[in-house]
């Protein structure tokens, strides 16, 4: 099959869906597809990307020029309606939901005669007061009108969990037409890190530590870092790592643990080779976000073998399970403090819920992953 994945970001830039579209365009390529993407050339919040077409892995890229942006995740960039019905596909597999992304495909596949296909990835986790007044006014408006109205054409949704079935169907989307497939976790980790390459590549020396507690985001309140404060607190022999680039937070995050010894900030961009050597030397993983869509760095630290607590809002919920991990309501800093104590004070039952968890993540490797994928494709393709 020819494939356009189309998304607002990719590599290089990082992030839970850029990191899903790299990862399941590789998958494909591997089955013997032939994929292809197209992208804007926004930066997030670092201005643009230079090259216009660039490659990795045998995967083609194409940029398209971004006009404006909506708010830091929307970007709009008519160039892709263009660049689409020049191309040769069978199918389009847009990411994103309430997307301009998904209008301009709609308009070309239907043109064409050919197929659309869109994973939501959750934006209905997001809660009102992230967004603001003004934002949260046209998502309303979207929804009832552009969302009700064109939603209904796309030919196969792909929901990342469960929980978006009940906001889609408000879309006059059919329940036939769509399809609960969870994100892939990366095979690097399920090997082996290398702790000593982390500590060299940061200089952190661990030997007063009793315990390590590592977690890793970008560094936006969202992320909810600033819950470990009571943790970071009560916790004197425990050093927290927190992994990631600043996302207009670090400053106000670092006076909050400006009296913390224990807590450091990398304050960068970490590779996911860089992730694996620090899961490596981590005895415990904490995601406390106010809400994470799914959760794919939960997935990353359960393939390495790391137990989990996870905030309870969003795509976490349906991942962790008791025999690896425990779910929060992450701004209850004490009662999160509590389950920290509570998972590092016996060695033994966290090592066999590391095992569970690695377990656990083996059920969302990518092979099983795309196989599924690809028979919504091949269902839809045979219609």
């Amino acid at each position: 099959m020819k494939i356009i994945q189309v998304t607002t970001f990719f590599h290089p830039i990082v992030g839970g869906v850029e990191t899903q579209a790299l990862g399941l365009a590789r998958a494909l390529k591997k089955e013997g597809h032939q994929v292809e993407v197209i992208t804007s050339d926004s930066a997030k919040n670092k201005g643009r990307i230079k090259e216009k077409h660039d490659e990795i892995d045998g995967i083609k890229i194409t940029r398209c020029k971004t006009w404006f942006g909506t708010s830091y995740f929307y970007k709009i960039y008519p160039g892709l309606i263009f660049k689409l019905f020049k191309k040769d596909f069978d199918i389009i597999h847009v990411h994103g939901f309430r997307k301009f992304e998904v209008y301009a495909a709609l308009l070309v596949t239907k043109i064409k005669k050919k197929k659309l296909v869109v994973t939501s990835h959750n934006p209905f986790v997001v809660k009102e007061k992230s967004r603001g007044k003004v934002l949260n006014f046209f998502v309303k408006l979207h929804d009832i009108t552009l969302g009700k109205l064109f939603s209904r054409y796309i030919d196969q949704v792909i929901a990342i969990t469960k929980e978006e079935l009940e906001f889609l169907e408000k879309f006059n989307i059919a329940p036939n037409r769509i399809n609960v497939i969870p994100n892939g976790v990366s095979e690097l980790f399920f090997g082996e890190g290398k702790k000593e390459n982390f500590l060299k590549a940061f200089n952190i020396s661990v030997t007063k530590w009793k315990n390590i507690v590592v977690t890793v985001g970008r560094i936006h309140k969202v992320k909810g870092f600033q819950n470990l404060k009571h943790a970071a607190d009560h916790m004197k022999n425990t050093l927290f790592i927190i992994a990631g680039a600043d996302d207009g937070y670090l400053s106000e995050l670092k006076k909050y643990f400006d009296s913390n010894r224990n807590v450091i900030l990398l304050e960068r961009t970490v590779s996911h080779e860089q992730v694996n050597d620090m899961f490596a030397l981590g005895d415990l993983f904490v995601m406390p976000s106010l809400h994470e869509a799914f959760g794919i760095t939960l997935l990353e630290a359960m393939a390495s073998g790391l137990p989990v607590i996870s905030t309870i809002h969003g795509g976490p919920k349906e991942i962790v399970k008791e025999s690896f991990g425990v779910l929060v309501e992450p701004e209850k800093q004490k009662i999160l403090t509590n389950k920290i104590k509570w998972m590092l004070e016996d060695e033994k039952r966290l090592e066999k819920m590391g095992i569970e968890a690695r377990k656990e993540a083996g059920k969302y490797r990518w092979k099983r992953i795309v196989n599924s994928v690809v028979k919504v494709y091949e269902e839809i393709l045979s219609h």
